[in-house]
C-alpha cells in the first residue's frame, strides 16, 4: 500500500493494537474460508454461509453474497475506534460476536424445535432416539457436527467482545 491508505492502515494498527488486529485477521479468515460445520454429506458451511441464509442456495453454487458482505462489514469494524473517536467506539469489536450469534442463531432454533419435539412424544420420544443413534442416525442436532474451527471462532470473537468492553472501560 502507498499512500494515504497505508497511512490509516498503520494508524488502525497501532490504535487497536497488535493483539486485536491478528484476532481480526483470524476472524475474517476463519469465517470466509473454515468449515465450521460439516453435514457429512461433503457440504461444509463457513460463517458467511451460516450468515447468507439459503442453505440450498450455499451448497449448489457455494456462494452467499449477503453472508460475506456481513463478515466483511464486521470485519470493517476494527477501524471504527480510529475514525470515530467517541468513548463507546471500541464496543463495536463486540459485532463479530453479535454475527457469529445471528449466524448460529437459526441452529439453535432448529435443534430447540427437535428436542421439544421428542419431548412431546412422551414415553416414545427418548425411544426414537434411542433406534435413530443404533441405525447410524443423530438426534443431537447440528451442535453435534460443530468442528474445531466453530470453537476457534468462537474463542476469537469473545476475545474481541472482551478487548471492546475492557477498552470501553478504561475510557470510562
Amino acid at each position: 500500500m502507498t499512500g494515504k491508505g497505508s497511512r490509516y492502515a498503520k494508524a488502525i494498527f497501532e490504535n487497536v493494537g497488535r493483539d486485536v488486529a491478528i484476532a481480526y485477521g483470524v476472524f475474517f479468515v476463519i469465517a470466509m474460508f473454515v468449515s465450521l460445520i460439516s453435514t457429512g454429506a461433503f457440504i461444509d458451511y463457513s460463517l458467511a454461509d451460516l450468515l447468507g441464509g439459503d442453505m440450498t442456495r450455499v451448497a449448489r453454487s457455494g456462494v452467499s453474497g449477503k453472508g460475506t458482505l456481513l463478515v466483511l462489514l464486521a470485519t470493517a469494524t476494527i477501524a471504527v475506534p480510529h475514525f470515530w473517536k467517541h468513548k463507546i467506539a471500541p464496543l463495536a469489536f463486540a459485532v463479530p460476536l453479535l454475527f457469529t450469534v445471528l449466524g448460529f442463531w437459526p441452529l439453535y432454533k432448529q435443534h430447540r424445535a427437535e428436542q421439544q419435539a421428542i419431548e412431546a412424544m412422551g414415553e416414545l420420544g427418548p425411544m426414537m432416539g434411542q433406534m435413530s443413534g443404533q441405525m447410524g442416525g443423530s438426534m443431537g442436532g447440528p451442535f453435534d457436527a460443530l468442528g474445531i474451527g466453530a470453537w476457534f471462532l468462537f474463542a476469537t470473537v469473545i476475545f474481541l467482545a472482551f478487548r471492546g468492553v475492557m477498552r470501553f472501560l478504561a475510557r470510562g
